[in-house]
């Protein structure tokens, strides 16, 4: 009789072994090459993944850390990765060199990027940064937009000492106290600096309308695998909803996610949940503002066009839907 009932066991576990792996053959992968190391902006793949959003959508996602969306760009743009979650601006100049990139969805649409200088230094305008040690990153988002932020500023480079550290280092240099400022991500930076309490210029004050982070991948990889990457979109901008509208408490559970899933980064709750939070202050804009999290509208990225045709960071002629899509944005379930 127990033999019987052993054999009916193995049968059953054979069959429960078999179905899994059944399912886990039919999920759609995607590689995505995010462009910064894990903080509170990566929330929305964790949540995401925690949830079973992805799973539920029949997709696995292998998502990379980063060093800066210069080089997440080049990789994607080659096709050493799907999907990439990086500056879409920075994508924007690289279309504008040839390279067939497009975004599928953005999620920080106002510009973000900016100067920071300490607290009660007097440095309150570009021209103020001239003689003075600025770090940043060549290979990260803000080294395309230099020049013209000076330039809209009434300077140079040439007038500056710019100092370029890793994506990695550049933070934690100028919060130890190094350079007279520092070009970031505003709200990614301002968790990190309470030991030096700053002030920033932003780069929007000065003409310059930049998306930062979103969704894009080549050209080819949207035609071949445009239903695959509507669910990775639609479960990511889900993820993101979630985070927003439950207010401080899923906040603070995405921030627990987050560490629960990335022990090895040793990440300071308080860090991350404040970088969340600062984020999403830079996610819509005055076109997006009543729109479902992701939509990108054509009047922005006029904006962002006319932006990188005055700083001559992309050839003069370019329109909207040369540059995104919202055929695959599919409005989270709540």
């Amino acid at each position: 009789m127990w033999s019987r009932v052993f054999s009916f066991l193995g049968v059953v576990a054979l069959a429960s072994t078999t179905l899994q792996s059944s399912l886990a053959l039919a999920q759609e992968t995607f590689t995505v090459r995010d462009s910064w190391t894990v903080s509170g902006l990566q929330a929305g793949w964790f949540w995401a993944e925690d949830k079973g959003y992805f799973a539920k959508a029949g997709i696995k996602v292998v998502h990379e850390d980063g060093n800066g969306s210069t080089t997440t760009i080049q990789l994607v743009g080659s096709g050493q990765f799907d999907v990439g979650y990086g500056d879409l601006s920075v994508m924007a100049i690289a279309r504008g060199k040839g390279v067939p990139l497009k975004s599928i969805g953005g999620l920080i649409q106002k510009t973000s990027l900016g100067v920071f200088v300490p607290q009660n230094s007097g440095l309150k305008t570009p021209k103020d940064l001239e003689g003075k040690e600025v770090i940043y990153t060549s290979t990260s988002f803000e080294a395309p937009f230099i020049d013209a932020f000076l330039a809209a500023g009434g300077t140079t480079r040439d007038k500056l000492n710019l100092v370029s550290v890793d994506a990695s280092a550049k933070i934690p240099t100028y919060a130890s106290g190094r350079g007279d400022g520092m070009i970031t991500s505003i709200p990614f930076g301002v968790p990190f600096l309470k030991k030096r309490p700053s002030d920033y210029i932003l780069f929007g004050d000065y003409g310059l309308a930049i998306p930062s982070y979103g969704l894009l991948v080549r050209e080819d990889t949207l035609s071949k695998r445009r239903d695959g990457l509507a669910k990775l979109s639609a479960a990511f901008y889900k993820a993101w909803t979630d985070i927003v509208d439950g207010g401080d408490a899923t906040v603070a559970e995405a921030a627990d996610i987050i560490i629960k899933r990335r022990p090895d980064a040793k990440l300071d709750r308080t860090v991350v949940i404040d970088t969340i939070v600062e984020h999403i202050k830079y996610f819509r804009t005055s076109n997006t503002a009543s729109k479902p999290l992701g939509l990108q509208t054509p009047e922005d990225w006029a904006r962002t066009i006319a932006s990188l045709e005055s700083a001559k960071l992309i050839p003069t002629g370019s329109k909207p839907a040369d540059y995104f899509t919202n055929d695959l944005f599919v409005e989270p379930s709540k």
